[in-house]
């Protein structure tokens, strides 16, 4: 889901209803702000999130197996 908002002059961001509903997000409720390059990443605290009904993206690192695992990071 992509949105779009205004910053008012005292830099204050309205997240629109749609995703307060949807992720549950009441007043007082704690957003934290991670900056990742040009992109701003707001993340809800201490907040249980609703169920998804949506399948994962990938299923790596879900199936048990007797192989040990191997570091991607190794031999770069």
């Amino acid at each position: 889901m992509e949105t779009t908002t205004t910053v008012n002059a005292d830099g204050t961001v309205t997240i629109p209803a749609e995703i307060r509903k949807r992720y549950g997000i009441k007043p007082g409720a704690e957003v934290c702000c991670v900056m990742n390059g040009y992109q701003l990443e707001m993340r809800i605290v201490g907040t249980q999130l609703p169920e998804s009904n949506t399948k994962p993206v990938s299923g790596f690192g879900m199936i048990k197996s007797d192989v040990p695992s191997v570091d991607p990071h190794v031999g770069l």
